[in-house]
């Protein structure tokens, strides 16, 4: 005997290995749905975290002078061969 998803109040509450793939897939969207409405509803300006930024690139496509020019500093200079052997990760206070 299969469940259907419209027979809970909960999507979580279904066992999905006893759903069709249709089933399976309504389940997956209703959770969703319902995670965006508890999210919009505690959404608030001072809840808001700062964005994340990864730089990727080849050797010598300036990603460090890049990374400077935003953190206003000169590590590509200190570096031997122009080479930069670090990963780092910078935090940006947001403007509120």
């Amino acid at each position: 005997a299969k469940k259907k998803v419209e027979q809970t109040s909960k999507p979580e509450q279904v066992d999905v290995n006893t759903l069709s793939l249709e089933d399976r897939m309504e389940a997956t969207r209703a959770s969703r749905k319902a995670a965006r409405k508890v999210a919009k509803s505690t959404r608030s300006k001072d809840r808001l975290r700062s964005p994340i930024c990864c730089v990727l690139g080849h050797v010598d496509t300036g990603k460090t002078k890049l990374l400077d020019k935003i953190r206003r500093t000169n590590v590509q200079e200190g570096e031997a061969g122009g080479i930069t052997q670090q990963i780092g990760a910078t935090y940006f206070p947001m403007d509120r």
